[in-house]
């Protein structure tokens, strides 16, 4: 336990109960793993391709994932609102009841666009967005002391979950006749009883209360107020942490969107890395990506948040400008192409990782813990303009001679104003 509890805390209102924080940290992770799957949507690309009569790699297809992302980031911010008044076990069990149901809808709309737009893309990103912002909350407001530790294992959770959910999606696509509509349900049915589960043992602290022996800074990056939403977006610290989150996940999700591209780029005959490999690559960022967001969270805890971005910021440039010379040079050879490309792509990947460990809990930080739902849900708004940022870039630039050179140029470029960002930054002023 985290703080003693007397014999009459057993009459208290649930609310005031103080309970083993770790507990909280289980019931995100549940969640976190389950809405995590999400990522796993190439498993489905190809049998939607057959049921629905279009190319997978058709807009038609790829635009249901990206309507659920859209309609995620949105609904981060109206969820953040309504957790920071009703709590977040209401409102994590009703987004996983809805993502579970998205699933459900979407196993009997297999051969309708429209309904697989509605079900999985809709339905599923408001699930995403209502589940999603939760257990981060609560987990920040039970651990003012390890803040970015416990965000980065939380948001661990989501990475591990696309990994772990693709295997056993594949394997239901694999082992039944009617593959698809069969995942669909049996995962529906899973991340239903995950969330919800999860939910119950989602728990705001009681007012006032603080992990013993922990003594809260009064300076040096602690906010010295709680900020309305109202007044956080007229900081520049706001528009500071929003713009850095943009300009550093446009390269990750750049990158993770285009390693079957890249892989083609440096390999034109498709020996090795296009038809073999690409998959182990990607499974590989994976890792680093889940590595980067309890690490970083970790060293933030130690140094401070701001210190942590500007070495990561760094970081990810240095490994941007050296994948662009990678690029521009070519190197022949199976071994070097695959190593180098893991390599490089690796380092982004554990860099972009680092990205939802620091900024919820920077957020908290700057503007207190009270409005962290929704103010959470603001700054996330640069996650979802990255989306996008990082979807046109290569759009673009790929298309031209050496294009892939360019875009990591670009995006190097990016992370460097995001550096620069976190050298500047300061806490904001009480409100």
């Amino acid at each position: 336990m985290d703080a003693r509890v007397n014999k009459h805390d057993e009459d208290k209102p649930e609310d005031t109960r103080v309970m083993n924080r770790w507990v909280v940290v289980l019931g995100a992770l549940l969640i976190q793993l389950a809405l995590g799957a999400v990522y796993a949507f190439s498993i489905f690309t190809s049998p939607l391709s057959e049921t629905l009569g279009c190319d997978s790699k058709s807009f038609q297809i790829l635009g249901i994932f990206s309507a659920a992302i859209a309609v995620f980031a949105v609904t981060m911010i109206v969820a953040g609102r309504l957790q920071d008044r009703k709590g977040p076990r209401l409102i994590a069990t009703v987004g996983g009841l809805i993502y579970g149901a998205s699933y459900l809808i979407a196993a009997y709309s297999t051969e309708n666009i429209a309904m697989m737009y509605l079900s999985y893309g809709v339905i599923g990103g408001i699930g995403l967005g209502l589940g999603y912002v939760c257990p981060l909350a609560a987990v920040v407001k039970w651990f003012p002391d390890k803040r970015g530790l416990v965000s980065g294992i939380a948001v661990a959770g989501f990475g591990a979950g696309a990994f772990v959910f693709t295997q056993v999606g594949k394997w239901v696509i694999e082992a039944s006749p009617d593959g698809l509509s069969n995942a669909l349900l049996f995962l529906g049915l899973i991340f239903l009883l995950m969330v919800v589960g999860g939910a119950q043992l989602l728990r705001n602290p009681p007012k006032g209360w603080l992990p013993k022996g922990y003594v809260p800074k009064t300076n040096g990056g602690m906010a010295d107020g709680e900020f309305e939403w109202r007044d956080m977006i007229r900081t520049k610290q706001f528009v500071m942490l929003l713009s850095m989150f943009l300009l550093s996940a446009s390269a990750g999700l750049m990158l993770i969107a285009n390693v079957k591209n890249l892989a083609q780029y440096l390999d034109a005959t498709g020996t090795l890395l296009v038809v073999a490999q690409f998959q182990t690559i990607a499974g590989i960022i994976a890792l680093f990506n889940g590595a980067g967001r309890i690490t970083w969270g970790k060293v933030s805890d130690i140094m401070g948040r701001a210190k942590a971005m500007r070495i990561m910021f760094l970081l990810q440039t240095l490994t941007l400008f050296a994948a662009a010379g990678f690029f521009l040079v070519s190197p022949s050879g199976e071994v070097v192409q695959f190593a180098g490309l893991t390599a490089l792509a690796s380092g982004v990947g554990f860099t972009f990782g680092g990205n939802f460990a620091l900024f919820p809990s920077a957020t908290a930080e700057y503007f207190g813990t009270k409005n962290l739902g929704i103010n959470y849900g603001l700054v996330f708004t640069g996650y979802g303009a990255a989306g996008v940022v990082g979807g046109l870039i290569p759009g673009i630039m790929a298309s031209a001679e050496a294009g892939f050179v360019w875009v990591f140029v670009a995006t190097g470029i990016a992370s460097l104003v995001a550096f620069f960002l976190a050298v500047l930054i300061r806490p904001p002023a009480n409100n």
